[in-house]
């Protein structure tokens, strides 16, 4: 057995970053979840749900739960896809691109937070090694 599991730090640090998110969005009211749904759309507004899905590695239930909040708290419309009535097409509304700057701020803030101490080849070798992890993970679930 491993002295130091990865996993145990894979979630401590994933919950630390979701509390530090969540509070920093309390004021919003918006939710962590909510958040990456938003900043999917800002990258290809017009995408449908299940592509949003597959792409970010999200659960259907999860983006399903999540896009009714945003629909109820008018950051997203959803539209029925004229080609295929059974896929569904997010997209922004004004009141979330009015929004963006404010959430983008959000990010770098805690961004800031996650990189505090940490040098630049500390960094590239972290994030080569988070997504080697990723990939060894999805490879098993997929």
């Amino acid at each position: 057995m491993y002295k130091e599991p990865i996993g145990k730090y894979l979630s401590i640090t994933k919950r630390a970053h979701s509390m530090l998110l969540q509070k920093k969005l309390k004021s919003y009211d918006i939710g962590t979840g909510e958040l990456f749904i938003l900043i999917a759309l800002y990258k290809e507004d017009g995408i449908c749900q299940q592509t949003l899905c597959e792409h970010y590695k999200i659960n259907k239930a999860a983006v399903g739960r999540a896009v009714n909040r945003l629909k109820e708290k008018d950051y997203i419309i959803k539209k029925t896809d004229e080609e295929d009535k059974r896929k569904r097409i997010l997209y922004l509304t004004d009141k979330a691109i009015n929004m963006k700057s404010e959430f983008k701020k959000v990010l770098n803030s805690a961004e800031e937070i996650v990189r505090k101490d940490l040098t630049k080849d500390e960094i590239d070798e972290f994030l080569r090694i988070s997504k080697k992890i990723s990939k060894n993970l999805h490879d098993k679930i997929d």
